[in-house]
């Protein structure tokens, strides 16, 4: 699945889009204030659901590269996997990942839309 066809690009937006979605997903199933009766169940989802969107968004970040796209398309789609993942693995039970993602979840927008639209490199056959 190496090129630039539309069916190949589809279905790389669609996999860098669903990691950030499932980040998106796992970070509002962690948040919330005070004491709620199902907060180890929550808390729970949302890790699965982090760690699955990190997954597919490392995923998508070397699909990126082996498609032959920009490194600043590879690097902004692994952001957000990189950042909220790590932050989630080192410091759980704080806000510090929903504030990161402020910054995060944007630049892996401009990286999907920047795959979909850029242009890639020539590679020699």
């Amino acid at each position: 699945m190496r090129g630039s066809s539309i069916p190949v690009r589809a279905a790389w937006a669609g996999m860098a889009a669903a990691g950030l979605i499932l980040l998106c997903l796992g970070l509002g199933q962690k948040f919330y204030f005070g004491s709620v009766t199902n907060a180890f169940a929550r808390d729970q989802i949302g890790n699965t659901l982090i760690l699955a969107g990190d997954v597919l968004g490392l995923a998508a970040a070397g699909w990126s590269r082996y498609r032959g796209d920009p490194l600043w398309v590879t690097v902004t789609v692994a952001v957000p996997a990189v950042v909220i993942g790590g932050l989630n693995l080192v410091v759980e039970d704080s806000l510090l990942p929903h504030i990161a993602a402020l910054a995060a979840v944007p630049l892996g927008v401009v990286g999907v839309i920047g795959g979909v639209v850029g242009q890639r490199r020539r590679t020699p056959s």
